[in-house]
């Protein structure tokens, strides 16, 4: 920003954001899942988790799947975890079948994005697989914690 710009140029400035704001409001308003995103973001911050990055999404649309509705394997990747999830779309909801490498995590908290006060549990066998059954569509990330004491959180994903 230039520091030679008198006041009054700076609160035009200021003016023309809030109505270009007001105009692009009408015209292209953001969507309801981004704005629950967001919050949800915040409301959800643990700035002591590691993060476990998304690596690859794949589709198996034409890998012979026999179901209806789409299908998804989703790879996450953090330091000393790796997460996969399989995402199949049964009746409009998702179920999310994983496995986490190493086996460590007893349980696996699933966070919705459109729902920022609760999350869903589901057990995590000696295996490290696990099932969460009757996903809404939208924003989800997975939460859980290693032996060691880390926490592990993906990145959100639209399931």
């Amino acid at each position: 920003m230039e520091r030679n710009r008198s006041v009054g140029e700076n609160v035009e400035d200021a003016r023309l954001l809030a109505k270009l704001g007001v105009m692009f409001d009408q015209v292209d308003p953001v969507p309801d899942a981004v704005t629950a995103g967001a919050r949800a973001a915040f409301a959800w911050r643990d700035f002591d988790a590691a993060v476990a990055r998304l690596i690859e999404s794949e589709s198996l649309a034409d890998a012979g799947v026999r179901a209806n509705g789409e299908h998804r394997l989703l790879t996450f990747e953090a330091p000393g975890l790796t997460v996969a999830v399989e995402a199949t779309e049964i009746h409009g909801a998702r179920r999310l079948v994983g496995q986490m490498v190493p086996a460590g995590p007893d349980h696996v908290s699933l966070e919705i994005a459109q729902r920022a006060d609760e999350s869903v549990q589901a057990p995590v066998d000696h295996l490290g697989r696990f099932t969460l059954s009757a996903v809404p569509a939208g924003l989800v990330r997975l939460r859980c914690s290693l032996p060691d004491g880390t926490r592990v959180v993906t990145e959100w994903v639209d399931t």
